[in-house]
């Protein structure tokens, strides 16, 4: 009986197992240099497998520098923090939810800075 248990289980992980899901981005965001900038990255269905996140600007993976920031608050969200953006920031903007049953479609987002407003 407990290996007929253990089989309907394992079976039923495989029926509910899938890739996670994201909320997509916004298209684009026209922001100014010189402010803070926080894009989350909600994870919609984690397809119940444990999931993790990964960024990347222009196809370029992501790390925490004094530029940019990546935390994430729980299993369901991850933020990046760009810091003091400038135009250099300009870019299309990945976030890619991946768990052991493979990996979401990738949202994105294109950041356009332009330069200070005058007042």
């Amino acid at each position: 009986m407990t290996a007929l248990k253990l089989l309907l289980c394992f079976l039923i992980s495989i029926v509910f197992a899938s890739p996670p899901k994201l909320l997509p981005f916004q298209s684009h965001f026209d922001l100014v240099e010189n402010i803070s900038f926080v894009l989350p990255c909600t994870l919609l269905s984690d397809g119940g497998q444990s999931t993790t996140f990964q960024w990347t600007v222009n196809g370029v993976q992501l790390e925490n520098s004094s530029d940019n920031r990546i935390d994430t608050s729980s299993s369901k969200l991850s933020f990046l923090t760009i810091h003091n953006l400038q135009r250099q920031h300009a870019g299309t903007y990945e976030c890619r939810a991946v768990n052991s049953f493979g990996e979401t479609d990738v949202t994105r987002t294109r950041i356009n800075v332009q330069g200070k407003v005058c007042a």
